[in-house]
């Protein structure tokens, strides 16, 4: 019976909400998960372009994602190199972009 209960109890209060969450959401919130790191500044679940300090970037990925490395700032243009999920690297860029 208290079983039966919490699961009422939980379905009134995503009804109540409007939406019931689901871990199928969290993969379709369009952001990578885990931590990207550029030039030794860490973000976690990144999206987006993120400047690089210099001539040389350094990017540790440890998301779920490729990280693409580009010659320009505001990850302009073409992209000239990537990192895996799980790796790491040091290469020209100004700017590194995750999706």
């Amino acid at each position: 019976m208290r079983k039966f209960l919490a699961v009422i109890g939980i379905s009134l209060i995503t009804a109540a909400s409007g939406a019931a969450y689901t871990p199928a959401m969290a993969a379709s919130t369009g952001t990578a998960t885990g931590t990207l790191i550029v030039d030794g500044v860490s973000y976690t679940d990144p999206h987006g372009c993120y400047p690089a300090g210099g001539f040389l970037v350094s990017v540790v990925n440890h998301t779920d994602r490729t990280a693409y490395v580009y010659p320009n700032g505001g990850c302009f243009g073409q992209y000239e190199g990537w990192v895996l999920p799980g790796g790491q690297a040091t290469m020209n860029g100004a700017s590194v972009y995750i999706n």
